[in-house]
């Protein structure tokens, strides 16, 4: 393979591709959206009828807790019940802390500011600091908003009356919502992880019988880069989610693990196979055949729950190991005897690092200046709609928290979602008030309305995160507008109020954002990609653990990748050097992404798929060649975070060293052919780094 073959031929897709594909059906997206409607129908029916006030902010709280996040990990009723139990007890706490705090400062305006501030900022902070972020927001939220509120009742008893009844429009939708997504539809995560397994196997058998360059073999080799992407983080989730479900799997749970890792290295192996420039021999298609009956005869167990009995796969030794080839369909072979007797053991399983913290909760400024800005930005809101007595555009102020996350382009994307989503509901609201509402004579026709609106608004919310809370503000905005009392309205003054709060708090979020400790989406976006830059040279050279320090990997290539989408927000993409960064970063870290492929291949082949004992010069050319790679990567780490320009490190002479002892014959199990592709991709890797310094 040549450099030239390695390199990315860019394209943007255009806008109808990516609408098609954030609105495209996906597995599990059509029965979320039937549970959120029937059980935003059910908290409706009950909170018109018994007269709970909040009723907007009741069904959202339903589909706060159903949508969740759109992976697959979330999307299941297990992490629903999690997460709707630990926000009934977190709002608890925070009114509780509310009421605490009326006791000291609803008669002092001036302490009542401060303290609403200081425990704003200390949610805010605990937001990014705590892994469980959502915590410290929760906390923030209802403080901030509660604090403010005092204003517009006309005593303590009164506020703290309608302060709990907020408990109650949260606390009781959060019940409905568990009930309804563990007996409507369940989506419970042992079945979920069954068929993410089957998937994997399934996509690396259509690949393994495609021929090659066919339309089949391009849309699995598709699949299974996403797959490969996404390594066994959600799927080791998944495990831990159906332990909690169903007990009784919780001694399996290292022999699952296992499993999940072979499943890793299978879809890493054959994602690698579509990648390599090499024509299978006559011998090879034949093993490769045999492969993919062997992944879908797996994937028929798994899909039925029941376990797989070994295969007939067998190794006899006369492969040609000459081949480019050879060391991949190897560790497929390899993979797929060891799947069905698979044992793990405790240090086998990949998982990420316990604490309470982020790593660097505490050395790191951004965080607490990230809780200053939206302190800064929400606090001034409230000071201005204060002084111009206008409390209807009180959403200004919970813009500022709602739309806050780590970097400008973030912000401002979902900023814009906010916006769009507020004038999309902010529409049909209008409709509905001027020409259905006046018609509305009962309950059944309110929530034939709803529904109506709910069901779109919800698939969007199922979706990625790119666009899902667009849906949630649809959703938002039309309760907030329709469901203003218990009866029919035709007021429009406080859908308009609460329009013109959220274009002033984006404003303000906006420019507190681009020019106070800027955050740029940018910068997160190379810190990321050096970041598994260095993962992958400790990779390279066997430092600390694989499975740890691949994930890490994924993880901070994942992290970058998102940031470079979230930079086109930012003022600075739109220039000439902006766009020409943009593309740089693209291509970076999709060749970073190609170069970790191969390298877990590598490292897999390191690590169990050669003997203990083998050719000396072989040994020592591997050792070379691997200290070469991972001192170009860390150099291209480097040179991408300083800008620095740093000789390109030889990898061309250690290669032909084990080239040589391949030719030689000596080295019966030599994965030169390996080694070459990820020459390829780290030089061409590094000639990108190059350019973009």
């Amino acid at each position: 393979m040549t450099q030239n073959q390695v390199a990315v031929r860019l394209t943007r897709p255009s806008w109808t591709d990516f609408v098609l594909q954030e609105f495209a059906p996906a597995p599990g997206r059509f029965n979320g959206m039937i549970r959120m409607v029937v059980a935003t129908a059910i908290v409706l029916i009950t909170s018109m009828t018994l007269e709970v006030p909040a009723v907007a902010l009741s069904l959202f709280v339903v589909l706060f807790l159903t949508k969740g996040t759109s992976v697959i990990t979330t999307q299941n009723s297990v992490a629903v019940a999690i997460v709707g139990l630990v926000a009934v007890i977190v709002v608890t706490l925070a009114i509780a802390l509310t009421l605490l705090l009326f006791r000291f400062t609803i008669e002092y305006a001036p302490l009542r500011l401060g303290v609403m501030a200081l425990v704003f900022f200390l949610g805010m902070y605990a937001s990014r600091v705590l892994k469980v972020g959502a915590l410290g927001f929760m906390i923030a939220i209802v403080v901030l908003v509660s604090q403010a509120y005092v204003d517009l009742f006309p005593g303590p008893e009164s506020i703290v009356r309608a302060v709990l009844w907020v408990w109650v429009a949260v606390a009781y939708p959060a019940v409905v919502a568990v009930g309804v997504n563990l007996l409507l539809l369940p989506a419970d995560p042992e079945p979920l992880l069954r068929q993410q397994i089957v998937a994997r196997l399934r996509a690396a058998g259509r690949l393994l019988r495609a021929h090659q360059g066919s339309a089949e073999a391009l849309a699995a080799a598709k699949s299974l880069s996403a797959f490969a992407a996404q390594g066994p983080e959600q799927l080791v989730k998944l495990v831990r989610l159906a332990e909690i479900r169903d007990s009784s799997l919780a001694p399996l749970r290292f022999e699952r693990m296992a499993k999940i890792q072979l499943v890793a290295r299978l879809v890493d192996s054959a994602a690698l196979l579509a990648d390599v420039a090499a024509e299978a021999s006559v011998a090879e298609q034949t093993r490769l055949s045999h492969l993919a009956a062997e992944c879908e005869r797996y994937a028929i167990a798994v899909a039925a729950g029941a376990r797989a009995v070994p295969g007939s796969l067998t190794d006899n030794g006369s492969h040609d190991t000459r081949s480019k080839l050879a060391p991949v369909i190897a560790e497929l072979e390899r993979v797929m005897r060891e799947l069905p007797v698979a044992e793990g053991a405790a240090n086998d399983a990949p998982g990420s690092a316990g604490g309470v913290f982020v790593p660097d909760a505490f050395s790191n400024p951004q965080y607490a200046q990230f809780a200053l800005k939206v302190t800064l930005a929400a606090m001034l809101c409230y000071v201005i709609y204060t002084a111009v007595d206008w409390d209807g555009i009180h959403t200004c102020m919970i813009t500022c928290a709602v739309v806050a996350l780590g970097s400008a382009g973030a912000t401002i994307h979902k900023s814009a979602l906010r916006l769009v989503g507020c004038a999309i509901g902010g529409a049909l609201a209008l409709i509905t008030i001027v020409f259905l509402m006046p018609h509305m004579t009962s309950i059944s026709s309110l929530v034939l309305l709803v529904a109506a609106v709910t069901a779109p608004a919800a698939w969007i919310a199922m979706g990625s995160e790119r666009t899902a809370y667009l849906g949630m503000q649809i959703a938002f905005t039309f309760y907030l507008a329709t469901l203003q009392g218990f009866g029919p309205s035709a007021d429009v003054t406080e859908f308009r109020d609460r329009f013109v709060g959220i274009v002033f708090g984006v404003v303000v979020m906006v420019l507190v954002f681009s020019f106070l400790w800027p955050e740029r989406a940018g910068a997160e976006a190379v810190r990321s990609l050096t970041a598994a830059l260095r993962h992958m040279a400790k990779l390279a050279a066997g430092v600390g653990h694989l499975h740890t320090e691949r994930e890490a990997a994924r993880h901070d290539l994942d992290g970058a990748d998102r940031y470079r989408q979230l930079y086109a927000f930012e003022r600075e993409a739109r220039s000439p050097s902006g766009t020409k960064r943009t593309q740089h970063l693209r291509r970076l870290i999709e060749l970073a992404q190609r170069t970790l492929l191969v390298q877990s291949v590598v490292a897999e082949q390191r690590n169990v798929g050669r003997p203990a004992t083998g050719h000396p010069g072989a040994k020592a050319a591997r050792a070379a060649l691997d200290a070469a790679v991972a001192e170009s990567l860390g150099s291209d780490a480097d040179r991408i975070e300083t800008g620095v320009a740093l000789p390109a490190v030889e990898l061309r002479a250690p290669l032909a060293a084990l080239e040589a002892v391949r030719a030689s014959g000596d080295d019966a199990d030599s994965d030169a052919g390996l080694y070459e592709a990820l020459v390829d991709r780290v030089e061409a890797l590094g000639q990108a780094a190059a350019v973009a310094a």
